[in-house]
């Protein structure tokens, strides 16, 4: 992940730039930065599990793993067609709070979720009844990988 001051500092200008075109140019010049960072992020998931071959549940662990210092999460279920894991502290959505931006913070990090699995493998399905983002008390990530 880095230096977390420096990941942090990243986010605030994400979120101020996002503010200004909002305000120059209205909520769709948002929506289409957001969009193209769903799109690179796809592709560079898809790009990954190209070269490495791992396109099942286990590489999405694996990311979950790395991101231990800016999340809270434990494994529920691990079994060959279902992961589910719940996230009980994030520090994406405690900044974008901090900064009064949870719609930026589900646009910008909530929406690459679904992006990285479209990326990984079309047969894996997310389902996230709850997100912290949006005011619950976790997120829970449930892949189902089907066939």
């Amino acid at each position: 992940m880095g230096d977390l001051n420096t990941w942090r500092a990243k986010h605030r200008e994400l979120i101020f730039a996002c503010r200004v075109l909002r305000d120059r140019f209205g909520q769709a010049a948002v929506d289409a930065v957001a969009a193209q960072h769903m799109k690179n992020i796809r592709e560079a998931t898809a790009r990954r599990a190209r070269e490495t071959g791992r396109t099942g549940l286990d590489a999405l662990l694996d990311g979950f793993d790395r991101i231990s210092e800016t999340h809270d999460h434990q494994i529920v279920e691990h079994t060959a067609r279902r992961l589910e894991i719940k996230v009980t502290r994030c520090a994406h959505c405690e900044m974008f709070a901090e900064w009064n931006a949870l719609d930026l913070g589900l646009a910008f990090m909530c929406s690459g979720d679904v992006a990285v699995v479209e990326g990984l493998n079309p047969k894996i399905r997310l389902e996230r009844p709850e997100l912290l983002m949006r005011g619950d008390r976790c997120c829970r990530f449930i892949y189902t990988l089907d066939g």
